[in-house]
């Protein structure tokens, strides 16, 4: 037993894991137990049911037979693995999770949603207390709606992971970094000449258009998205930290992005983790998404603050 156990722990150590397969998937009781489920539950096309789902809400959720069937043959490995106090692997690149009506990953798409809701809750605060004709105005509006947009395709993506919702997921979690880059670009170039201002827009447009379009046209490249997303986020962090420290005299308020910058480093400190869901519903990255929920507060507790800093200014 202890061989087997060494074997397995060298072969889990050493495995490459790619998007579509990894060690769980690639062990013969499993890959067996899912041909037969397919041969019997499923048509040719492996998509349909020979006979109706007998669930309602995996059949509302469009999961296939043939997914079903992965998911069904994935338990007994786990349950097995577990029992013998073994590693448990990820399944076609991703963790074991169970579902919960119907979605994926419930975990990540409940506080994904918290997310959202922070952002909209916080954004009617500002509305309540800063004037529409102020600048600034319109910038955290549309930082607003392009945060909005980023957490619900987020939800949508871990209730069903398909090619489509995992596309619109990265582009829209890149459009809420950009544009976080860009809302700090623009506070720092607020009395600037027009000329620079449109250039600055140019340039962050024509950023998210090239990564756009390099995600629909080539094969997804997960590390090119992911250091996209890290090296904008350093930017803007530091942008950030810079603008305040730099302001710090003059406006107070900057110690609110002095908050936001530290609690996203730390809440991301979560991405680094990599380990099998507690309960197998919470892992690493659910947990990022909950960390992120607070931050929100002191993001437009600064937009709020400024806006009025802004207003004292154009009064003078």
């Amino acid at each position: 037993m202890i061989q087997y156990l060494a074997i397995f722990l060298i072969i889990f150590g050493l495995s490459y894991v790619e998007v579509y397969g990894s060690l769980g998937d690639s062990f013969p009781s499993y890959k067996n137990c899912v041909l037969e489920c397919i041969e019997k539950r499923c048509d040719k096309d492996g998509v349909r049911y020979k006979r109706n789902c007998c669930n309602p809400i995996i059949d509302f959720f469009k999961w296939k037979c043939s997914e079903n069937c992965k998911y069904d043959c994935m338990w007994p490995m786990v349950e097995g693995l577990v029992e013998h106090d073994w590693p448990v692997p990820q399944f076609h690149g991703k963790w074991p999770f169970k579902r919960l009506l119907g979605l994926q990953e419930p975990a990540s798409v409940a506080f994904s949603l918290l997310n959202l809701f922070t952002n909209l809750v916080m954004f009617n605060r500002f509305k309540e207390e800063v004037r529409f004709t102020l600048p600034s105005f319109n910038i955290w509006s549309l930082y607003t709606l392009v945060s909005a947009n980023c957490w619900v395709w987020s939800a949508v993506f871990h209730g069903r992971d398909t090619m489509f919702t995992e596309l619109m997921d990265y582009i829209s979690a890149y459009a809420m970094v950009l544009f976080a880059f860009y809302t700090i670009g623009h506070r720092i170039l607020l009395f600037s000449k027009q000329i620079v201002k449109s250039m600055f827009t140019l340039i962050c447009s024509m950023a998210f258009i090239y990564h756009s379009l390099y995600l629909l046209t080539t094969e997804y490249d997960y590390k090119y998205n992911m250091t996209t997303n890290l090296l904008v986020g350093v930017v803007t962090g530091s942008a950030m930290l810079i603008w305040a420290l730099l302001n710090r005299r003059r406006m107070g308020h900057g110690k609110y992005l002095i908050f936001y910058v530290l609690g996203m480093t730390l809440a991301s400190l979560l991405e680094l983790a990599d380990f099998p869901p507690l309960l197998w519903t919470f892992d690493a990255h659910s947990l990022w998404h909950l960390a992120t929920a607070p931050n929100a507060y002191f993001m437009y507790k600064f937009a709020i603050e400024d806006c009025k800093h802004q207003r004292r200014m154009l009064l003078k």
